[in-house]
């Protein structure tokens, strides 16, 4: 006795380092892209610009008001506010840098000059000469007399020689300004950068509380609507909910697994030793988990409540068994084994089988899933089963006689045949009339069902976006040479596509993006105007510019000088700078990145995105993304459900060695996903990316309904009423908790797992109903000329 004690200690301790172990390396993982193939183009543009251009320490708010002066005024004393709080924001920023430092821009424009084409820089040296200087000075006048442009005259207010004024058109217009304001300028936005890096989620969400803290007592003295997005209110927002779906679906499954079989045995410890197995068995699979997975999805999160419900079915039939089980345990696990073995098998096989998906979201749900369920049917047979031995009595014996009798009544079973019949006829006649459901693989399904961040960031996008039909651009190369080459061939073929009506027009990051030829070439030619700077101020000012007019000037020549003999390429430092390159450029050593915008004309996104893209070309966007994935998911899962039948059809026919029952099994299968289709037609509901794996998992969860009575069937000689009687009331309860386990995840936030959740509920539902009331019947019917033999026989 005592050595038993000591080794179930011993293996407690195992046991509990190894779930600490496991589940310490479990971290929740927001990105959405996660969940989709890595191989697909727009996935990885996507990919990449999320990597690289998306800002994770940046909160953007978005106050609108109705008088455009109040708002912009509002939103700047919620910069300078939120500024003053260093333990909080490094940055506030509600208007461009440059209005208020305009000289923040000196090294920005100086790297526009000297990335520009040699020919442009020596034409530009010669407008300088002192016979050029009076026109130059005097077409600039001319300009800011009778420009409309805010930009412009911003620009040249502060440039009178026209140093950058053409080459900066492009970044500094009013598209950028839009970045800030709407077009009334009711809208602004102010963005907000944390102080430090978040480390998880949760650091992100009480970052982002205090901040809701100081702008909720700001806004009571300001008439303005207030909005939250960006990527730390995704990743706090997103990771919050994965939680709370995992925990809530798990513990409302566990809670009516609970009442299920309350309801049914009316016996208290029982009860407690299956929760308690349910437990371990969701630790240990999410400790399993952790081993080889180092975050878990949105769609990863669901497992807990599908693991539990599917897992549970092994302690019914246990449990079951038990209560009329007269020899010793290791009979018991025997006699249970054969059940359990073959339902198991098939589980994890389906579940295993979205491994053949290209969908890496649904491998990690199966993953999860198929190992918890080979744990679960262990630890049913090896611990519960002589718990459930341990625990019985003659009260747990007498229990389920009620039930028993129940499906054993010959009224009740033509009851719920003539009703399964009416129901099935009922949605096969709604699939002929309202058709298949209807595909929808828009963006939408990605995300959270209840959210603030995404309605503002949709909001944001309204209002400062001016075409609803941009794509991102982005090119790659191991190095700034290498980007420059694609951004310079890529220029043709933007003009290219512009002129032919693919694109309306394009924002590309060639003049920003450095040049080592013309980058050592333009120094050569412009760094000695900073020389010059004496006559220049002397002209500017004789024309009747102001001497802070030409400050930016003499800051933009000073800067070429600064660089002189200095190696390239260059890359310029100050805020300003960096304010503007954010989304624009990304470097570091091994790997350099551009981004850029094109408008596509409507329709021909797809024309757009073909002439563009290359191995390093990336013309991405969610439109984009959701267009590829309607022409690429249906198929490949066409393909995966097919090979998985096969593997399922062999198994069975080499275990029932019967052609009929082979039959029937097909049958059934084909006659549940029918009915499925037509449920969803009644219902409304759609196929997805995620919810077209219920298939998939119904042909390893809800197939095992079919198996268990087809068994119970052949070792009873085909008495469908003894068959009924043996497993009625466990194949009941097992629908019902993996039910409620798809069901609980089908209230979750995240829509394709919500839809996943609804499309398995309800044909696991389907399922049971034809397996218990039609089967035996069609059986019967089958086999009414000719005995059945028991199995082994």
């Amino acid at each position: 006795m005592a050595n038993r004690r000591i080794l179930g200690i011993a293996i407690g301790v195992i046991l509990a380092a190894y779930a600490i172990g496991g589940l310490s390396r479990i971290n929740f993982n927001v990105d959405i892209l996660r969940l989709l193939p890595a191989h697909l183009p727009q996935v990885k543009g996507l990919s990449l610009f999320l990597e690289h251009f998306s800002q994770p320490g940046e909160l953007i708010i978005t106050l609108e008001g109705e008088n455009p002066d109040a708002t912009r005024s509002t939103a700047l004393s919620l910069a300078e506010l939120l500024t003053a709080q260093p333990e909080l924001v490094s940055r506030a920023v509600a208007s461009p840098p440059w209005e208020t430092d305009p000289l923040g821009l000196a090294e920005l424009l100086a790297l526009l000059l000297i990335n520009q084409p040699p020919d442009q820089a020596a034409a530009l040296a010669a407008r300088l000469s002192p016979d050029q200087t009076p026109d130059v000075l005097a077409d600039t006048l001319a300009t800011l007399a009778n420009s409309f442009s805010p930009a412009e005259i911003a620009l040249l207010s502060y440039d009178p020689y026209q140093l950058t004024t053409r080459l900066a058109g492009g970044v500094f217009s009013e598209d950028t300004l839009s970045e800030f304001s709407s077009a009334d300028g009711t809208f602004r936005v102010v963005y907000v950068q944390a102080a430090q890096p978040f480390a998880n989620y949760v650091e992100a969400g009480e970052w982002i509380a205090a901040i809701r803290v100081i702008t909720a007592s700001w806004q009571q003295d300001h008439d303005v609507t207030v909005g939250f997005t960006g990527e730390p209110a995704f990743l706090s927002e997103i990771s919050r909910s994965m939680q709370w779906d995992m925990t809530s679906s798990g513990v409302v499954t566990l809670a009516a697994i609970a009442l299920i079989f309350w309801f049914c045995y009316r016996s208290l410890r029982p009860l407690l030793f299956l929760q308690l197995m349910l437990a371990l068995i969701f630790v240990l699979s999410l400790a399993t988990a952790g081993y080889f997975l180092s975050d878990l999805t949105v769609i990863g999160a669901g497992f807990a409540s599908v693991m539990i419900g599917l897992s549970v079915d092994y302690g019914y039939f246990v449990h079951a068994r038990s209560l009329t089980h007269r020899g010793p345990v290791r009979d018991l696990r025997r006699n249970c084994f054969q059940n359990i073995a073959w339902t198991s098998t098939t589980t994890a096989a389906a579940f295993f089988a979205l491994n053949l998906s290209s969908l890496p979201g649904l491998s990690q749900l199966g993953n999860l899933v198929a190992i918890g369920v080979v744990i679960g049917a262990i630890v049913m047979l090896g611990i519960f089963a002589p718990l459930a031995m341990h625990t019985r009595d003659k009260v747990e014996m007498q229990a389920p006689r009620f039930f028993e009798r129940l499906f054993e009544a010959r009224r009740f079973s033509t009851i719920g045949a003539w009703l399964t019949l009416a129901l099935v006829g009922l949605l096969l006649g709604t699939l002929i009339v309202k058709g298949p459901p209807k595909m929808d693989f828009s963006a939408r399904v990605f995300r959270p069902r209840a959210s603030e961040a995404y309605p503002v960031m949709d909001r944001l996008s309204q209002k400062l976006t001016s075409s609803d039909h941009s794509l991102s651009l982005v090119v790659t190369g191991s190095n700034e040479t290498d980007v420059a080459d694609r951004l310079r061939e890529l220029e043709s073929k933007l003009v290219d596509a512009v002129n032919r009506g693919d694109a309306t027009s394009y924002q590309s990051p060639l003049p920003l993006w450095p040049s080592e030829k013309n980058q050592a070439a333009n120094l050569r030619t412009l760094s000695p105007l900073a020389d010059d700077l004496p006559r220049l101020r002397e002209s500017a000012l004789a024309a009747g510019f102001t001497p802070e007019a030409f400050i930016l000037t003499e800051a933009v020549l000073n800067q070429l000088g600064a660089w002189q003999g200095q190696p390239v390429p260059i890359w310029p430092v100050n805020a300003t700078s960096e304010w503007v390159l954010r989304r624009i450029v990304s470097h570091q050593p091994g790997s350099s990145l551009a981004m850029g915008l094109v408008d596509a004309v409507p329709g021909r996104e797809d024309a757009l995105t073909q002439s563009l893209t290359s191995e390093n070309v990336h013309l991405a966007s969610w439109s984009q993304l959701s267009r590829e994935l309607a022409r690429t998911i249906p198929p490949e899962f066409i393909r995966v459900i097919l090979g998985l039948s096969a593997v399922i059809l062999l198994i069975l026919a080499f275990g029932f060695r019967s052609f009929k029952a082979v039959l029937l099994f097909t049958a059934t299968t084909g006659l549940v996903l029918a009915c499925l289709a037509g449920a969803m037609s009644l219902l409304g509901m759609t196929w997805s990316f995620f919810n077209l794996a219920a298939i998939l998992l119904l042909l390893g969860t809800g197939t095992d309904y079919s198996i268990l009575l087809l068994l119970a069937l052949r070792r009873n000689g085909g008495d469908a009423a003894a068959a009924q009687r043996e497993l009625g009331l466990v194949i009941a309860l097992c629908c019902s908790s993996a039910a409620i386990g798809f069901g609980t995840i089908a209230w979750a936030n995240n829509a394709g797992l919500a839809a996943l959740g609804q499309t398995c509920a309800l044909g696991l539902v389907i399922d049971a109903l034809i397996s218990l009331f039609l089967l035996p019947r069609a059986w019967a019917w089958l086999h009414r000329r000719e005995p059945t033999p028991a199995l082994g026989q």
